[in-house]
């Protein structure tokens, strides 16, 4: 790793929120979004970066945010979740 590189923790470390001010009722509802890969924000001490379920690795267990970010949901990844139609 050079001096300037930047190192992002895993999704797993934290907690992701729907992005553009999205907001979801139910777990169904953004486990649906996360699968389509729409963008969630992730938070943490040095800044917030926006990600999807595409920066995600198999077996990564991901805390999403729901239902005014009052609820959250653990959603796991599984290798079904990158496979096409």
């Amino acid at each position: 790793m050079t001096k300037n590189q930047i190192t992002y923790p895993k999704l797993s470390e934290g907690v992701l929120t729907p992005a553009y001010g999205r907001n979801y009722k139910t777990e169904a509802e953004v486990i649906k979004d996360f699968q389509a890969g729409k963008d969630f924000t992730f938070n943490f001490p040095t800044g917030r970066v926006y990600c999807s379920i595409r920066d995600s690795v198999i077996g990564e267990r991901i805390k999403l945010r729901y239902n005014k970010q009052e609820k959250a949901v653990f959603y796991t990844i599984t290798a079904t979740d990158f496979v096409t139609n």
